[in-house]
């Protein structure tokens, strides 16, 4: 014989706070005057165990391993796949209905916008932005010559604006499974950064903004080694300069240059600040 204490939940407290009920068994008492509860964190030795069971035996166990032979039943990947429209998953949610909601979870289903909930992405009045995403890697690439990838349509966003900072040579472009359509040794600059992102001028070859396939073909950047994406001091040089002639044609920036690439003669031979205060 011996003392316990059977805890339940009352139900029927108007508190919000549920109720406690003690219950004392009788039976003969033990060393101690006062009864206590059992303790379920106490693990009997005989359950006990020094290493955790791995992960591949509670596979096997799961999905593996079949009383009386293989099952007949098809499996969940041989389920055909139904449409639900994002209204009906809407209805549902406002409606609050459970039962619905826990027999979509026994189907499979695939994801229908209806007409209605969709916009076309070249209307004008949409505003692009991904400062909050659950991505953890976007890259965006010209299709042309130019700062089409960076600039936005200053119909739908007057107030973007960009970090320029035209002192990093020695940044490296590190993308991972990123598709650039080129090799990039040699050929990344990076001029800056925006809202939750880096901008880099890519110098590419022309056959690759010629034909589209030879863009294509390009493997992605985590196939194969490539070399040292930055520029060389003097490309450096004179894209810097390149930005800074284009950004003194703006009287309101009060930016000055002595010359459009530094000096007339030697490439090498001189510094940006010696030429602009870019």
């Amino acid at each position: 014989m011996f003392d316990c204490l059977l805890t339940t939940k009352s139900f029927d407290s108007d508190d919000d706070d549920l109720a406690t009920v003690t219950f004392q068994a009788a039976g003969r008492r033990g060393d101690q005057d006062e009864p206590r509860p059992f303790d379920l964190a106490d693990v009997p030795s005989s359950v006990e165990a020094e290493d955790a069971l791995p992960q591949s035996d509670v596979l096997e166990c799961l999905f593996l391993a079949q009383e009386g032979g293989r099952s007949a039943g098809r499996t969940w990947e041989q389920t055909k796949v139904q449409a639900v429209n994002l209204s009906t998953l809407a209805r549902t949610f406002k409606k609050g209905d459970k039962a619905t909601a826990i027999a979509l979870l026994q189907r499979r289903s695939i994801l229908r916008f209806d007409d209605d909930l969709c916009y076309d992405n070249n209307d004008e009045m949409l505003a692009w932005n991904a400062s909050n995403h659950f991505l953890d890697f976007c890259l965006v690439v010209g299709g042309s010559i130019g700062l089409h990838a960076l600039l936005p349509n200053k119909v739908v966003d007057h107030t973007f604006s960009i970090a320029l900072n035209l002192c990093l040579p020695t940044r490296l472009f590190r993308p991972k499974f990123g598709k650039l359509g080129f090799d990039p040794t040699g050929c990344m600059l990076a001029i800056g950064t925006g809202p939750s992102c880096e901008y880099w001028l890519a110098f590419c070859p022309q056959e690759h903004l010629d034909d589209l396939d030879v863009a294509n073909a390009a493997p992605l950047l985590s196939d194969r080694r490539h070399g040292d994406t930055r520029l060389s001091s003097t490309h450096f040089r004179m894209a810097v300069m390149f930005l800074a002639y284009a950004l003194s044609k703006n009287p309101n920036l009060p930016i000055y240059i002595m010359h459009q690439y530094g000096t007339e003669d030697d490439l090498t031979a001189w510094r940006v600040k010696d030429v602009s205060n870019i």
